[in-house]
């Protein structure tokens, strides 16, 4: 006799059903063997926990914050404490680190700008140990204190902004054939050229800066911004930003330094912020067509990654890795949001391999010595978030959409 089950020949229609039954267990296994992408509430969490953990081993109780690789303090250290305490709504904190910066980097400058390094000096005192002013810091100090006098209501804040404001004007900005440009530094450049850092570049900021300051205009620094950064990325055939490039007071041209010995139009270190600066830009401005293009010009990490599944820290302009050996866990979160945005997939693999992964339990990334990882790891962190519940932004004020940006409070109106 034949047996009954091979016998019955079942509907044509529930094949399919078992077959795409069958699809959907497959594919939903390999998702779940692949490790889980974070919520919103999984992001904040991480970043509530590594900020509370970057408060107590880098920031002192009176506000300075120490780079242990050799006990040094710096402008650009206090400034990102400031605007992580704010995304944090952190009043303590920013007040701490603000006063400490002030007393120390600004007030024996005797201007109203911030020396770049303290730290011990031969004679064993401690104190200034180059007076030279750094411009992206001086910005990200002036930029902080007009976001916390909206955040707190505090006008003393914006009137502490304006004079350094009108210093980075007067001293740190400068006419050239390609318009208002932003110089690094007030030390002294020789001869009809100028070295130029376009990581220091923060169109975000001009923004602010335009609405809080009547008498300058800042969106000059915003258009030649874009256009030494768009030119830049052109010459260089890795399509990576260089750390440092060259302009003349002759010209409008742009030159990289192309000596093979000369790693200063390398893509390092510095330029390695171009990349998160401009991804805010983008979602505070979701029109400036400018910093989406910058951020999705065709470059040489996303096929190094998909290779090496790691990313160089020191890449030659015309693609050479100069320092394999090199490895710095800042690079993932300062390139993170041009990756991201370049291909979604490749960012939340970043994320999930370089990221989140190196993030110890008590909240520090990698090692105590690496304090420039900890902050742009979770910088990269912070954009992600907004990635994750993006602003919809159709009017408003400068200051208020980029406050609304940095926040954990996704109801939190300016």
């Amino acid at each position: 006799m034949r047996s009954v089950r091979s016998g019955h020949r079942y509907p044509v229609w529930m094949g399919l059903v078992l077959a795409l039954l069958l699809f959907l267990a497959t594919f939903g296994l390999s998702r779940a063997s692949a490790a889980p992408l974070l919520n919103e509430l999984e992001v904040r969490g991480l970043l509530q926990s590594s900020w509370a953990q970057y408060k107590t081993t880098f920031i002192q109780a009176d506000g300075r914050v120490i780079d242990y690789n050799g006990n040094i303090s710096t402008s650009e250290g206090q400034a990102y404490a400031m605007l992580r305490a704010l995304w944090m709504r952190d009043k303590a904190t920013f007040d701490a680190s603000y006063r400490w910066a002030k007393d120390n980097l600004q007030i024996p400058r005797g201007d109203h700008l911030f020396s770049w390094k303290w730290g011990q000096k031969a004679d064993k005192s401690w104190g200034t140990l180059d007076t030279t002013s750094a411009t992206d810091a001086d910005q990200d100090i002036a930029l902080a204190l007009l976001l916390a006098a909206k955040v707190w209501n505090e006008p003393q804040y914006q009137s502490e902004a304006m004079p350094i404001l009108n210093e980075i004007w007067d001293r740190l900005t400068l006419n050239a054939p390609l318009g208002r440009v932003l110089l690094p530094g007030d030390w002294p450049q020789k001869g009809r050229t100028y070295q130029i850092n376009p990581s220091y570049f923060a169109p975000y900021a001009y923004r602010v800066f335009a609405e809080a300051d009547d008498n300058h205009d800042w969106t000059l620094l915003i258009d030649s911004s874009y256009e030494i950064m768009s030119r830049a990325v052109t010459q260089a055939e890795s399509g990576l930003m260089p750390d440092w490039v060259e302009i003349s007071l002759d010209n409008d041209n742009i030159q990289l330094y192309n000596d093979p010995l000369d790693a200063r139009s390398d893509f390092g270190y510095e330029a390695i912020r171009v990349y998160w600066r401009v991804a805010l830009d983008a979602l505070m401005n979701p029109l400036e067509k400018r910093a989406t293009q910058l951020l999705k010009t065709k470059n040489m990490l996303p096929r190094y990654w998909k290779i090496r599944k790691d990313l160089p820290i020191s890449i030659t302009w015309d693609g050479i890795v100069r320092h394999p050996e090199l490895q710095s866990g800042a690079i993932y979160g300062a390139v993170f949001p041009g990756l991201y945005l370049q291909d979604t997939r490749l960012g939340e693999e970043l994320l999930q391999k370089k990221i989140v992964p190196n993030l110890k339990p008590g909240g520090q990334w990698n090692t105590k010595n690496d304090y420039y990882a900890q902050n742009w790891l979770w910088c990269g962190l912070g954009l992600y978030n907004i990635y994750l519940d993006p602003p919809r932004f159709t009017r408003g004020s400068a200051a208020g959409r980029l406050t609304r940006l940095f926040s954990l409070a996704p109801t939190e109106v300016y």
